[in-house]
C-alpha cells in the first residue's frame, strides 16, 4: 500500500507540473453498468425440494463459481490534466462508484430449519425467508488519454486507458419471519485496469457534454481465497473474503436447511469484469488572464 501511495503522489505531481492548467477539465457522469464474464452467471439464490416443499436457499455456486450479478448504476468524476497546448494529450485521476443488482427484486419462500423435537430428536421445520443482495465498487486511480482533434473545439473523440485501485464488496441478508434480519459480508481491495471511449461535445467555453463507454477489468492483482477455519462465510459475519482465486474456502450459507456446520467448498479464479454505457457534463476550467490596467 505504501508503495502504492507513493506511485500515485509522483505521477500526481508531475501531471500538475507538466500540464497546462488553462485547460484543464472536470468530468462528471452517469451510466448503466453491466457485469461480465464469471461475475455475471447465474444468481445468488437457488429453488429446492425439501421433503414435498419447494424451499429457498443460497445457490451452491454462489461465490465458488460466480457472484450472481446483475445490471446496475454507475457514477463517475475525473480530472483531466492537458499535457499540450492542443488538448490532445492528457492526464487522468479519476474516482468512481458502481452499485449491481440495482433492478433485481429482494427474493421470498420458506427455508428448513433444525430443531431438536419433544422426543429429544432432530426435526426440521420450514419458516419463511426474505434474501436481499448487492454489491459494490469503489475505485480510483490514474491513466492517459487521447484526444486527437480536440483542438477544434467543437467536438472530439477521445481515447484512455487507466489504473485502477478497486474496493469491492458484497451484503446478502436474509430475513426470517420478516423480523430476525442478519447479514453476510464480504469484501476485499483489487487492483485492475479500466478502458474508456467516447465523444466530447463542446457547448460553450465553460460547459460540454460527453456521451461513453468504459471497460473494466476489476480483479487483475492480488486475487486470493482465505481457506482458514476463521474465514469462513457464515450469517451473520461480516469480514469474509471474496474468494476469487482458485482454492478452497468453509461457508454455512448454502442449502435448503440453515446450519451452523462449516462446509468446506472448491472456489474456481473468478473475474470481476463490467461495463459501462455513461453520459457526462464536462467542465472546461480556463485560467483567467489578467487584465491590464488602463493609463
Amino acid at each position: 500500500m505504501k508503495l502504492i501511495k507513493y506511485v500515485l503522489l509522483v505521477l500526481f505531481a508531475v501531471s500538475v507540473s507538466y500540464s497546462q492548467f488553462d485547460k484543464t477539465i472536470i468530468q462528471v457522469g452517469i451510466g448503466i453498468t453491466e457485469p461480465f464474464g464469471s461475475t455475471s452467471k447465474g444468481t445468488y439464490y437457488s429453488n429446492y425440494t425439501l421433503g414435498n416443499y419447494s424451499v429457498l436457499g443460497i445457490d451452491s455456486n454462489f461465490m465458488r463459481n460466480n457472484y450472481g450479478l446483475k445490471t446496475g448504476f454507475g457514477f463517475f468524476g475525473k480530472a483531466k490534466f492537458n499535457f499540450d497546448k492542443y488538448a490532445i494529450t492528457r492526464g487522468v485521476l479519476f474516482a468512481g462508484f458502481n452499485t449491481f443488482n440495482t433492478f433485481e427484486p429482494s427474493k421470498s419462500g420458506n427455508i428448513g430449519v433444525q430443531v431438536i423435537n419433544i422426543n429429544n430428536q432432530i426435526d426440521t421445520l420450514l419458516t419463511s425467508v426474505n434474501y436481499t443482495y448487492s454489491f459494490n465498487s469503489f475505485s480510483f486511480g490514474l491513466g492517459f488519454e487521447l484526444a486527437p482533434i480536440s483542438f477544434t473545439s467543437k467536438f472530439s473523440p477521445y481515447f484512455n486507458a487507466n489504473l485502477a485501485f478497486n474496493m469491492l464488496n458484497g451484503r446478502l441478508s436474509r430475513t426470517e419471519n420478516r423480523v430476525d434480519s442478519v447479514t453476510t459480508s464480504f469484501s476485499d481491495f483489487r487492483i485492475g485496469v479500466n478502458f474508456d471511449a467516447g465523444m466530447e461535445f463542446k457547448i460553450s467555453k465553460q460547459f460540454g457534454l460527453a456521451l461513453g463507454v468504459k471497460y473494466d477489468l476489476g480483479n487483475l492483482l492480488l486475487k486470493n481465497t482465505n481457506s482458514g477455519l476463521a474465514d469462513a462465510i457464515e450469517w451473520g459475519k461480516s469480514n469474509g473474503s471474496l474468494n476469487d482465486e482458485e482454492g478452497r474456502f468453509y461457508s454455512t450459507i448454502y442449502g435448503p436447511v440453515l446450519t451452523s456446520v462449516r462446509r468446506e467448498v472448491r472456489s474456481q479464479k473468478k473475474d470481476i469484469n463490467w461495463g459501462t454505457i455513461y453520459i457526462s457534463a464536462n467542465i472546461y476550467l480556463e485560467k483567467q488572464k489578467p487584465t491590464k490596467k488602463k493609463k
